[in-house]
């Protein structure tokens, strides 16, 4: 489908112009992109707001037009979003799905199951804002986590002309008063960060304000030659160096992914998203007259990828999350060329077989229907079955002999135990503290040769710890800082109770990374190599709490600073590299001095 205006306001030429300047921005935006999600340009995130303006500039004008034409049908306006999208979407869902099957953990393929349905029904948005909820924390190894644009997108295509329809006779009024409410939410501290990049209703301004752009008259080109340059310019500084820093800041660290730094950008991210906001706006503004597709460099390099940006999109992830999967949490160059040639070569057939071939029809519609039927059938399905669809002993699982454990639910399982002490129970009273690191401590416990001579309790927070547990306590094991346990705790401590550190630990990034070597001789044997960082956070730690310290990351590391993936007996000691598995919490419990 070719990317433009029809408009009898803009001459041949012209609007041939602005048909390229659309696919650079949209070349540039999908190179931000690609490059942000290789973990290669911090601020390429932003090539998503080009997308939504350039979106908006296209889809707005036109609708509105047709609607003051009375020429407007909605139900035609969805089915041919419908078939812009869906089509290209289910294929690469159906791919991923079909190559994920047989090659992924059951917790994974069941996370992958979800994606798959969300992408499909376009909620993929709705999904990252509860599973995910901030994206720059998001797993990379999430294959489809991308998507969650097509969800904005088209619930922006189905709530918009309904709008404008109800208010046919001040569109345009309507239509800036929701743009400027849109934009009044997102820089109200109202929400979290995460749902103010995931929801339509703080993305909508970038959309309207697109389309507002797009329905004013051409500005005057007189001395405005040089303008559409210097914004593309601009925009290019704001989507590859736009989250520049300047060295980095320490902060407290994190007992969990082992940073103590933090590289935030010089600018804040809201300013970021009002800049290329801005600049793509006013680009689009003052192009008509002068084109920058007159640059010969930038338009056969931009213009092709901009034409073919919906294919380089959806393509990216997956191949960037499959690589980190099975074979190395980091891309090196080399990997990088590889998947990019692949990424090219998928997006061609794609952009040229599926883009550029199907649109509505009675056939169209019934092809379309039993695709969405065959790949969302086996994407619930696999949700159905927990992602267990083939035996995995090294997690315990087999299919058909029992319902798989949830592991998720092993570790949460000990918020039962979130209530006060027995005190007819003369058994003694352990108190735990602290995160799902805390949990699986716990879990270490409860699996230990002295769970029946212990009583658990459990609580998340160590600030608002019931009293009364600490008082009747023998011993409080917390994961985290000596110097965070407040004085109120150790003023309650009973004569002869103490508080003990629970220590970090770690055993790769993806269990996928080892599981696909299960065919291999050594498969049991392989070990995962720990960052300095955990060793620097273990070393802090056992400094603060000295005697009083578990520290689980000695237990197992070696001197050349690689961890078991398996336990003696050949099972998976975590199921996604930090959480234990039971058979990693016996493992663990096996190696802890209980005395």
């Amino acid at each position: 489908m070719r990317v433009g205006v029809s408009d009898d306001r803009f001459s041949p030429a012209v609007t041939k112009d602005r048909h390229l300047d659309l696919d650079m921005l949209k070349g540039l935006a999908v190179i931000a992109v690609i490059l942000y999600h290789a973990g290669w340009c911090k601020s390429g995130y932003l090539g998503v707001d080009v997308f939504f303006v350039v979106s908006g500039f296209l889809v707005v004008p036109k609708v509105v037009r047709e609607i003051e034409n009375c020429t407007f049908s909605y139900l035609r306006f969805v089915e041919k979003r419908i078939f812009r999208l869906l089509p290209l979407v289910l294929v690469v869902c159906g791919v991923a799905l079909a190559i994920s099957y047989s090659q992924m953990l059951p917790v994974d393929l069941r996370y992958l199951s979800e994606e798959v349905i969300a992408s499909s029904l376009f909620g993929n948005n709705l999904l990252q804002a509860v599973t995910t909820q901030n994206y720059w924390a998001a797993i990379y190894h999430k294959v489809l986590m991308h998507n969650w644009y097509l969800g904005v997108l088209f619930q922006f295509y189905l709530f918009f002309p309904l709008v404008m329809l109800l208010f046919k006779k001040r569109m345009r009024l309507v239509l800036f008063s929701l743009s400027l409410l849109s934009l009044l939410l997102y820089l109200l501290p109202i929400d979290t960060i995460g749902n103010k990049y995931y929801l339509l209703q703080y993305r909508f301004f970038e959309l309207a304000a697109g389309g507002l752009i797009g329905l004013k008259q051409p500005k005057s080109s007189v001395g405005m030659s040089y303008a559409p340059y210097i914004l593309f310019a601009l925009m290019t500084l704001l989507v590859f160096g736009g989250a520049f820093t300047i060295g980095e800041s320490r902060m407290p660290y994190n007992l969990v992914s082992g940073t103590n730094t933090i590289r935030e950008s010089f600018l804040p991210r809201e300013l970021l998203l009002l800049l290329t906001t801005t600049c793509t706006l006013s680009f689009l503004r003052c192009s008509n007259g002068h084109s920058i597709s007159n640059c010969a460099i930038i338009r056969r390099v931009l213009a092709p990828l901009g034409n073919m940006s919906l294919s380089l999109f959806l393509w990216h992830q997956p191949l960037f999350a499959f690589y980190r999967y099975f074979y190395a949490d980091q891309l090196s160059v080399s990997a990088f060329i590889a998947i990019v040639f692949v990424m090219w070569l998928l997006s061609l057939v794609s952009y040229s077989w599926i883009e550029n071939n199907i649109r509505p029809s009675r056939g169209s519609w019934v092809c379309l229907f039993v695709v969405f039927l065959i790949v969302n059938g086996t994407a619930c399905y696999v949700y159905r079955m927990d992602g267990l669809v083939k035996d995995v002993p090294e997690l315990d699982m087999y299919v058909g002999r029992s319902a798989p454990e949830d592991l998720e639910r092993y570790t949460d399982r000990i918020y039962q135990y979130d209530c006060d002490f027995n005190m007819g129970d003369k058994r003694k009273k352990i108190l735990v503290i602290g995160n799902s690191f805390a949990r699986d401590f716990a879990n270490m416990l409860l699996e230990s040769s002295k769970a029946d001579s212990i009583q658990l309790s459990y609580h998340f927070g160590i600030e608002d710890c019931p009293v009364g547990r600490i008082r009747h306590c023998d011993r409080v094991y917390f994961f985290g800082w000596k110097h965070q346990v407040p004085p109120a705790v150790w003023a309650n401590l009973k004569a002869g109770a103490d508080v003990w550190g629970i220590g970090t630990k770690n055993h790769g990034s993806s269990n996928g990374v080892f599981f696909k070597n299960r065919c291999n001789e050594d498969y049991l044997s392989q070990r995962a190599r720990i960052l300095q960082d955990f060793i620097s956070v273990n070393s802090l730690l056992q400094r603060e709490w000295q005697d009083c310290y578990i520290d689980l990351l000695s237990m197992t590391i070696a001197p050349d600073g690689t961890v078991p993936v398996f336990t003696p007996d050949g099972k998976f000691i975590t199921y996604d590299g930090l959480h234990l598995t039971p058979s990693g919490a016996r493992f663990y419990a096996s190696l802890l001095k209980f005395d």
